[in-house]
């Protein structure tokens, strides 16, 4: 009988479930033994934890000795933007959004591109096009390409408000993006303007059958603004930020 070892995941508060899909997806021989928000005890006849490495949902991983290893570091990351999204958040919000080989991913929000590099590192889609109003955000994305030694054939980076984006085919299978939520950058009533624009490009740009998944504080605006006419809405989780309690959303069209 072989002798198992005993583990713990630790999660971004409100996302257990998504890690569990991850871990039992990507390994086969675990058994659950515990899971409430934010950790996740199971035993695998794995004695190397170091072999959990390629976990990208969860923040962290202990052993019984009290090793712990860091699942959120990306080495590639090397620029970051204010009120950015922890990568772990970011993987989250890909495994939502059920990605394929053939997906064209837009994030009109880009900051430092963590989404759509997640999207296209470790979901192989087959484009990400990225965008912010901020000129050094789309520099720091621009770093974190290059150090994720992504082929600027698989992006496409550039500058834009969202009322102003030059982008009018519909052929993008998904919109996933971190929201400006008004508190740490930005406002209510900058929001207000941003989430119609988005709503309106969401409408041009997105397939009849694509889907939206974005992480926003502000979801009485969000529901007000992807009218339930056109738009169907769902809330997928809440998840604790910094004390913040930001919620994870899909949209699709009717």
């Amino acid at each position: 009988m072989a002798i198992l070892s005993r583990y713990e995941l630790v999660c971004i508060p409100g996302t257990a479930d998504f890690v569990v899909d991850e871990l039992t997806d990507k390994f086969s021989n675990i058994e659950i033994l515990h899971k409430n928000k934010s950790v996740i005890q199971f035993v695998s006849e794995e004695k190397d934890f170091n072999l959990f490495a390629n976990l990208y949902s969860p923040l962290k991983i202990k052993d019984e000795t009290g090793n712990i290893l860091n699942l959120s570091k990306r080495e590639w990351r090397k620029e970051f933007v204010a009120a950015g999204i922890n990568p772990s958040l970011a993987y989250i919000m890909c495994q939502v959004a059920n990605l394929s080989d053939k997906d064209i991913v837009y994030d009109p929000f880009c900051g430092a591109s963590v989404i759509p590099i997640t999207a296209l590192k470790y979901f192989n889609i087959k484009r990400a096009i990225c965008s912010d109003i901020s000129s050094k955000a789309v520099y720091k994305s621009k770093k974190n390409f290059e150090s994720a030694n992504i082929d600027e054939s698989k992006y496409k980076l550039f500058k834009s408000d969202i009322s102003d984006v030059q982008l009018n085919k519909q052929n993008i299978d998904r919109i996933i993006s971190n929201l400006p939520f008004g508190i740490r950058t930005g406002n209510h009533k900058g929001n207000i303007i941003a989430y119609y624009d988005l709503e309106k490009l969401a409408r041009r740009l997105l397939r009849k059958k694509g889907l939206i998944v974005v992480l926003t504080q502000e979801k009485t605006l969000l529901r007000e603004v992807f009218r339930k006419e056109f738009w169907l809405v769902k809330k997928v989780a809440r998840v604790n930020q910094g004390g913040l309690l930001p919620e994870i959303f899909t949209i699709s069209k009717k």
